[in-house]
């Protein structure tokens, strides 16, 4: 398993210790010539150094950890401590009850210091257990802190007590000349199962990050495991394997101190930096936000004067800021509505209102203010106030209820305007109906006369003439028609309902052959084509659409219309009428897009043109649009849409 990345370096350091002191042990086991034994009164002195500064790590671990529970309430606190304050007891008596050293209660001998020894270190290797496999964040109470304690200090005191008093106790461990006994052999390796267990326990964690310092202890539980090594391989209590073993027992010490001193000590002062630290960086954004504010930001003393002041302040007074915090608010307003104001904040403590404020000029000018109250950390009460100039504001809403006010005049002038201009579209109707279409019968019936009084007399070329003057008198006649039905089509109210498009577009084309009953067309129309509309203006729509298509294939022996559907964008459906006739050349073809998006630069151009732009606006008014694709000679398809599907 790979540790987290936090842990990597830290975890390279401890295994560079641990391996220092492995080699020095593998160094004396393998390496007879580099044994040695100490002199008694010499490794007596370095016995009680080495227990001393035991006794002492342990007695910080306890107060550090005892005093942060008051603050953290964890439960490993709680276990961490008290198991080392009954540590510290059991290494006071063994070093006390050491071979060499006074007196305690019994006179010291050979072996009697071990029990001592061995129940420290099976206290310290199941506390470093417990903590390894259990949640470190887990909350007690005090009263099981207390309870934790206890047992700590009656299984370190009972220890002692039996110890000192019981004779046989220094023959469990260890005989002179015969060296360490099966029991102290196998409660060592007791030791080290349990201290390697919790290394790994504590190295399995490390696959994320945890709360709490995890490597120190991960070490303190590995030294722990080689110093208890140490105590299964010594012969006499003054040979070298006993001052390895103490020299690596201080130092997992020390790491458990570490993580102690580092969850509890530096733990929170490096809170307290980095609380300093965001605080700063949070007063500098405070600044920047006062300095840049674009409103004026006043503070003031409880009196009225002004305490600080921003730039837009003084900007917005037209007072430098040093001065301004010579005045107060009556230097800068004389507006009634002041005491008002006042009321509302003391009373809330949140006000929000218009005055009428005094630049420094003596000008004034309409501002929005919002204020509030607050007490700061000297127990004065403040007030702070943001303003802004209103006065374009104002002006502008003043402008906006003029118009609204005049609207409706505007609306009914409007409305005058549009009646007016259908009255007058009306009237031109009217005109043309009856002013042009009077000449253009006379000129139709005089020709027919014409004809009728000379027939036989003239010839062909007269003939000839003769039709092109009442052709021409036709089509007139029929524009005249067109304009007054396109008229119409802008005005004529709809009545929107569900159509069948295909008995319209079939009816139609049964009315074209009927009329020219020589021509030979093969039609084709798409069945179940239904739209919602107004039946008279689509009826005109395909009318339209379907003589353009009838014009266009005249010349056509083979002509071909076809009448259907196809899908367009966001599944719309678009419909087609499409013919095999003669089509438009480019240059008609990108006039009539020009102009109405349809093909009147073909023969009779005006006249359907006409017809074209009526079903562009009666296309229009149901929400859709039409479009035409032409090429020369290959056929025409004019493509329209509608907004309002059949229901």
């Amino acid at each position: 398993m790979i540790p987290h990345a936090s842990y990597q370096r830290p975890l390279m350091l401890v295994a560079g210790i641990w391996l220092v002191n492995a080699a020095v042990l593998l160094a004396f086991v393998l390496v007879p010539a580099l044994h040695f034994e100490l002199p008694a009164a010499v490794h007596t002195n370095l016995h009680t150094l080495f227990e001393t500064v035991s006794i002492i790590v342990s007695a910080l671990v306890f107060a550090a950890g005892w005093f942060t529970f008051s603050r953290e309430g964890r439960s490993n606190v709680a276990l961490l401590c008290s198991i080392f304050l009954g540590v510290a007891i059991l290494d006071f008596v063994h070093l006390l009850s050491y071979d060499g050293m006074p007196w305690f209660l019994i006179p010291t001998q050979d072996g009697k210091s071990i029990s001592f020894f061995l129940a420290a270190r099976l206290l310290v290797a199941g506390v470093l257990l417990a903590i390894a496999f259990q949640p470190w964040n887990r909350s007690i109470g005090r009263q099981e802190r207390r309870w934790v304690l206890g047992l700590s200090l009656v299984f370190a005191l009972g220890i002692s007590a039996y110890g000192l008093v019981e004779p046989a106790v220094k023959t469990w461990f260890f005989i002179p000349g015969s060296g360490l006994t099966t029991t102290k052999i196998a409660v060592e390796c007791l030791v080290i199962v349990l201290n390697l267990a919790a290394a790994a326990g504590f190295y399995l964690r490390m696959r994320e990050p945890q709360p709490y310092p995890l490597v120190p202890l991960f070490a303190a539980a590995c030294l722990m495991a080689l110093s208890e090594l140490c105590f299964t391989l010594y012969a006499t209590f003054h040979d070298q394997y006993t001052i390895v073993g103490h020299i690596i027992k201080v130092e997992a010490y020390l790491f458990v101190f570490r993580a102690i001193f580092i969850e509890f000590l530096d733990g929170p002062y490096r809170q307290l930096e980095t609380a300093r630290a965001d605080l700063v960086e949070s007063e500098e954004k405070y600044r920047l936000l006062f300095e840049n504010a674009p409103d004026a930001y006043l503070l003031a003393n409880a009196d009225g004067s002004f305490h600080t002041a921003n730039p837009a302040a003084s900007t917005l007074f037209g007072i430098a800021r040093q001065d301004l915090w010579r005045i107060g608010r009556g230097d800068v307003t004389s507006d009634p509505r002041l005491a008002g104001f006042l009321e509302e904040r003391s009373r809330t403590g949140f006000a929000r209102g218009e005055l009428i404020l005094r630049r420094g000029d003596g000008s004034t000018f309409l501002a929005e203010l919002s204020s509030t109250t607050y007490t700061d950390s000297r127990g004065r009460q403040m007030s702070s106030t943001f303003i802004r100039d209103i006065t374009a504001k104002k002006q502008a809403e003043d402008e906006v209820l003029r118009l609204n006010a005049t609207l409706e005049q505007r609306v009914h002038d409007r409305t005058a305007e549009l009646q007016s201009a259908n009255e007058d579209l009306e009237h031109f109707s009217h005109v043309m109906a009856h002013d042009l279409r009077s000449p253009l019968v006379a000129i139709e019936g005089f020709a027919g006369l014409l004809k009728s009084s000379t027939a036989g007399l003239l010839d062909d070329k007269q003939e000839r003439y003769l039709g092109r003057i009442r052709s021409s008198a036709s089509r007139m006649a029929a524009m005249i028609d067109a304009l007054l039905e396109l008229a119409n089509v802008a005005r004529a109210p709809l009545n929107i309902q569900p159509l069948d498009l295909s008995a319209m577009a079939t009816a139609e084309l049964a009315s074209r052959g009927k009329a020219e009953p020589d021509r030979r067309v093969r039609t084709r129309v798409q069945p179940g084509m239904t739209v919602a509309g107004d039946a008279r203006l689509l009826t005109l729509v395909m009318s339209h659409l379907v003589d353009g298509a009838w014009t266009h294939t005249a010349r056509n022996p083979e002509a071909e219309i076809a009448i259907g559907t196809e899908p367009g964008a966001d599944d719309a459906t678009v419909y087609v009428v499409r013919d095999n006739g003669t089509g438009l050349t480019p240059a008609l073809s990108g006039k009539a897009q020009d102009r109405l998006g349809i093909w009147q630069g073909a023969s009779d151009a005006a006249q359907e043109g006409i017809m074209m732009a009526a079903v562009r606006r009666i296309l229009s008014r149901h929400g859709g649009r039409v479009w035409a694709e032409s090429l020369p000679g290959g056929g025409m398809a004019v493509r329209f849409c509608l907004a309002r599907a059949a229901g």
